[in-house]
């Protein structure tokens, strides 16, 4: 007799929701129209896409207007880091992130110094939790232009003091990228982000 195997990679993907389930079939029964289109289909397409981002925005404690739906979460982290430089370039060319960030944010913080700018990597303890007087440091140095900080650790758990860190980006007037991708939906979301990337599949 097969007994029921043990699931242990949640942190990389997790069973949909049942509500989650029921959306998504209603999406690709019914949401597979243009929702740009005023045909009666499209207008079907369009109030799905309302529904997911008005549930989505409420879950982040934000407008529906200020979501953005990604092919990924690295995409949107992606996004998140490259735009989020891009737009402060006059601010400075610094990016400062923690050493553990996931891979998403260190492939964009490798592609941001190939194209001249600067990444400065804060250190963690070991228990893997962020130097917040390092970061208060790197933070408030001249020329910082956006600062990234991931919310939990999607290999030990540690959960980041995000508050705490933004804390100090908004003293210093640097907007904080938090990827959540771990956290939303387990645990409340924190507080100071200026802009959150999560993952739908996590």
């Amino acid at each position: 007799m097969n007994s029921p195997g043990v699931y242990l990679d949640a942190a990389s993907a997790a069973p949909l929701h049942p509500v989650a389930r029921q959306a998504l079939l209603a999406a690709l029964d019914d949401g597979w129209a243009d929702p740009d289109r005023l045909y009666g289909q499209a207008r079907r397409a369009r109030q799905l896409l309302d529904a997911a981002r008005a549930a989505t925005a409420e879950t982040l404690g934000v407008r529906p207007d200020e979501v953005s739906f990604t092919s990924s979460g690295t995409t949107a982290a992606h996004a998140a880091v490259l735009g989020g430089l891009t737009g402060r370039r006059r601010a400075g060319g610094t990016l400062v992130h923690s050493a553990i960030e996931h891979s998403a944010v260190l492939h964009a913080a490798h592609r941001h110094v190939a194209a001249g700018g600067t990444a400065v990597a804060v250190p963690v303890d070991r228990l893997g939790r962020l130097d917040l007087p390092a970061w208060e440091g790197a933070v408030r140095a001249p020329g910082v232009a956006l600062a990234a900080l991931i919310s939990a650790s999607h290999e030990v758990g540690t959960v980041q003091p995000v508050a705490q860190a933004a804390e100090v980006c908004a003293a210093a007037g640097v907007p904080l990228h938090v990827d959540a991708a771990q956290s939303v939906g387990r645990i409340p979301v924190p507080s100071g982000w200026s802009v959150l990337t999560a993952s739908a599949h996590k």
